[in-house]
């Protein structure tokens, strides 16, 4: 019977410890998705022949930014990164032109796209959006100096992002005039 008294223990919800670890986990799985959605966009070609590469550059994204929302909370629930803000840092800077590259290349395919280029814009401005989320929960937590740097990363970072949505955005305005 005493062992019934701790049933309702066991129903209370287990905080998540996260630390810089946890972060540089988290740049790690973002990298990885992101070389796998910039070798998706590569493989779109207009027409019906691209549309499976097309919806699963939208699986791609989804999951991306799954993932980038994740890292935000897990920044988030972090402490101070300490003695970790310089290889956070790294790993961050790392990122930034794998990042640069993919929105390169899928501001580059936006007419390849074609009609679809609606949805590749809507995910475009929310990666961009929760990226933004996860750069301001993560240089709060870095030591001085990465912190210091961070905000060039991060504007470079924006840039790109602001590349990729004006190509989508001229081709949308275009097709709501014409449409």
């Amino acid at each position: 019977m005493r062992a019934l008294a701790f049933l309702p223990l066991l129903a209370l919800p287990v905080t998540a410890l996260a630390d810089y670890n946890t972060v540089l986990s988290d740049i790690s799985n973002i990298s990885t998705l992101l070389t796998t959605l910039t070798d998706d966009v590569k493989a779109v070609v207009p027409g019906i022949p691209g549309l499976p590469y097309a919806l699963q550059v939208q699986v791609d994204a989804t999951n991306l930014d799954k993932h980038i929302q994740t890292g935000a909370a897990d920044a988030n629930a972090s402490e101070p990164f300490g003695g970790g803000s310089l290889q956070v840092g790294l790993a961050l800077i790392n990122l930034k032109p794998q990042i640069e590259s993919s929105l390169k290349q899928i501001g580059a395919k936006n007419e390849t796209f074609g009609e679809l280029g609606v949805i590749v814009l809507a995910s475009l401005l929310q990666l961009k959006r929760d990226t933004t989320a996860f750069s301001d929960q993560i240089v709060p937590k870095l030591a001085d100096f990465e912190a210091g740097i961070a905000p060039g990363i991060v504007d470079d970072i924006e840039k790109a992002f602001d590349g990729a949505i004006a190509a989508y955005k001229s081709n949308v305005s275009i097709a709501v005039d014409t449409g």
